[in-house]
């Protein structure tokens, strides 16, 4: 079962609401799902979903609304081999009354569904049931175990866009837009505002199933990225060290390692008893202990007497 899937059967689970969540709901479903269908004097309202759940949920959405009880057809797609539900009224008057209870008509029939961008609902639980609403009919969201975080809902009308976006933007969630193949989307792809979309409208498990996997990433990117520092260190203390151990083994050739001064005859002995060793693990491994300064100046004065040793057999040929 997809990600999608769960957040919307987990959404129509839920407890109904009041009269007017119910109703703006439904109006949300009906703009971004719905058909109006005049064939003389036929006339249907019908919503096209393709689970059992949605399709009862949308029955009980019809009653709370009082926008009268509609017909649950079922169809068997045989090329694809799923089943979709048809949620429909039908009847001129029938339909006209529906429309009108749900704020989507206006003196005649209209010949097509739309609504005002500017009658965003008032009240803030009514907001909620229109994203709510918008996610079910045209809503999807990728897996949290997939690379990327990215929820979609297909507004379809730049109208009905501009009047979701009213609605998000009340809970200071700014969804950005974009048109394909003629339809407008609205889309998130931050994490935290899908987490607080989902918290909107009321899918909390989904919230905990999205903080719980990004909790695992930023883990597992942290552990990731300490390794590599590690490792990275590592390299350059061992590349680090071979280069001393070889500067060592030509001063010991040229002039011997008993002729240095004690101070680095002594760093010189302990690099080569702890090759592994970082600076700070060798300067706590001499007698006295050393800092991890004392033991770079010193080395570095090995380095000086090499160079200095190279400087004189180029004069002395």
């Amino acid at each position: 079962m997809s990600f999608s899937r769960q957040v919307k059967l987990e959404l129509v689970r839920r407890p109904q609401n009041n009269t007017c969540c119910s109703r703006t709901e439904l109006t949300a479903l009906l703009l971004l799902r719905g058909y109006l269908t005049i064939r003389g004097r036929e006339h249907i309202l019908s919503v096209g979903v393709e689970h059992t759940a949605l399709a009862r949920y949308l029955f009980s959405l019809f009653k709370a609304s009082g926008a009268g009880l509609p017909e649950v057809s079922k169809k068997q797609m045989r090329r694809l081999g799923i089943r979709r539900y048809r949620v429909r009224i039908s009847g001129r008057d029938n339909v006209a009354a529906a429309l009108r209870a749900l704020g989507l008509k206006s003196g005649n029939l209209p010949q097509r569904l739309a609504r005002d961008p500017a009658l965003v609902p008032q009240r803030r639980c009514c907001r909620r049931a229109f994203v709510r609403g918008a996610f079910l009919a045209g809503g999807s969201l990728s897996a949290p175990a997939g690379r990327g975080y990215h929820l979609e809902i297909n507004c379809g009308s730049p109208e009905d866009a501009k009047l979701l976006q009213g609605c998000l933007e009340g809970f200071a969630i700014n969804a950005a837009s974009r048109c394909r193949r003629g339809s407008y989307y609205l889309y998130l792809k931050n994490a935290e505002s899908i987490a607080d979309f989902l918290r909107v409208i009321g899918a909390g498990s989904a919230v905990l199933q999205l903080e719980s996997v990004r909790v695992i990433r930023s883990m597992r990117s942290q552990v990731n990225r300490l390794v590599n520092c590690d490792t990275a260190n590592l390299e350059k203390t061992v590349a680090s060290a071979q280069q001393q151990l070889l500067l060592i083994d030509r001063l010991e050739r040229e002039q011997g390692l008993e002729n240095l001064p004690p101070s680095l005859r002594n760093i010189a002995i302990m690099r080569r008893r702890h090759p592994e060793a970082s600076m700070r693990e060798l300067g706590r491994l001499c007698e006295p202990p050393l800092s991890k300064s004392a033991v770079n100046h010193r080395l570095r004065k090995l380095a000086a007497l090499e160079r200095e040793e190279d400087r004189a057999e180029g004069q002395n040929p």
